[in-house]
């Protein structure tokens, strides 16, 4: 028989797994070390990332203690919503390595889809890495939340990492900048004045983010398993218009992630 205690640990972990599974939050880690794969090799990985706020957030009341939200503060936490995305979201990854020390890959990062790829540059026991990534960005729908969005965009990113490995491949570390630009554009929902039960109606929203970070992740494992760990330091600059009224936000991050990968 099972035991009643299995049944609930199971729907809680669903539930869990559900709820970041459908989130639209941010944190986009490589999770890859500057080498590259050997040509033919693919890697497939799975994981979860995050995005902190560390500097930077949104007033959510105004001066007066008890009052509520300005609504130029309100537009500044929706903008951070759908640009910066704070929160917990999965990851989910798979690379191959094709000749002439380069590899591609496709990633799953909550609120975008990336595909992107690569060059290495050998030297000695450190490697040089160059890519471009191009990612469809998705930042949810309305739903039946007040404070639902139903918007998109398209982004690209320029990682460079230098990093060093074991012989075996047993470890690896690598770091590096990493720059970002987006555009974004749809219908944002603001919350109702004075309650929190009116739904108020969609409002337009656009905007553009500039992303300027700093990764540094390690990797350790054995033959075709591993285990990355990775953390990203960003500064962030989205401006834009929500409801036909300017709107600009400067955000810092810290966005950890960590993973499993299996090369074959």
């Amino acid at each position: 028989m099972r035991r009643p205690g299995h049944t609930v640990i199971r729907r809680s972990f669903a539930l869990l797994l559900a709820s970041v599974c459908a989130g639209c939050h941010g944190g986009g880690p490589l999770l890859h070390p500057a080498h590259v794969l050997r040509p033919g090799f693919v890697s497939v990985g799975a994981g979860l990332s995050g995005e902190m706020v560390v500097a930077g957030s949104p007033a959510l009341a105004s001066p007066d203690a008890g009052g509520p939200a300005a609504p130029e503060s309100t537009a500044r936490l929706k903008l951070s919503e759908i640009a910066v995305a704070p929160g917990v979201a999965p990851w989910a990854s798979a690379r191959v390595g094709i000749e002439g020390e380069n590899e591609a890959g496709l990633t799953y990062t909550g609120r975008a889809i990336r595909l992107d790829g690569r060059h290495a540059f050998p030297l000695g026991e450190a490697a040089l890495s160059i890519g471009l990534g191009a990612s469809a960005l998705f930042s949810g729908g309305p739903g039946a939340a007040a404070e639902g969005s139903d918007v998109h965009g398209a982004g690209i990113d320029v990682p460079v990492l230098l990093g060093f490995r074991s012989d075996a491949d047993l470890y690896a570390v690598w770091f590096g900048p990493r720059l970002g630009f987006e555009l974004l554009g749809g219908e944002v929902r603001l919350p109702a004045p004075g309650t929190a039960t009116t739904r108020s109606p969609l409002v337009d929203a656009s905007g553009q983010h500039l992303q300027v970070g700093f990764v540094l992740g390690v990797r350790g494992g054995f033959r075709h398993v591993h285990v990355a760990v990775e953390a990203t330091a960003t500064y962030h600059h989205a401006d834009g218009e929500i409801a036909g009224a300017p709107v600009a936000l400067d955000q810092g991050t810290v966005a950890p992630g960590g993973g499993v990968t299996v090369t074959f």
